[in-house]
């Protein structure tokens, strides 16, 4: 009869164990699934065109002009 008890108590042991388990690894999945989306979230907001944009004015850059380029004409027969 204490066999059984024992084995009872046992398993209501190994289940309290594994439930506790499962809330640590269910919230452990919450968390990462919260910090994909928050790194997909980052991801599209730096492809914004104005954040790229604003990132650039940060670091100096400006948006070209025509003066920014040279036109060089080679005509055929300054060639040979």
């Amino acid at each position: 009869m204490s066999l059984f008890v024992l084995m009872y108590v046992w398993q209501n042991i190994e289940v309290v164990k594994i439930e506790m388990e499962h809330r640590s690894l269910s919230g452990k999945a919450n968390r990462l699934i919260m910090n994909k989306d928050r790194l997909l979230y980052e991801i599209e907001r730096y492809r914004r065109m104005a954040a790229v944009e604003d990132h650039a004015w940060k670091y100096g850059m400006r948006q070209m002009s025509l003066r920014d380029f040279d036109v060089i004409v080679v005509n055929k027969r300054d060639a040979q």
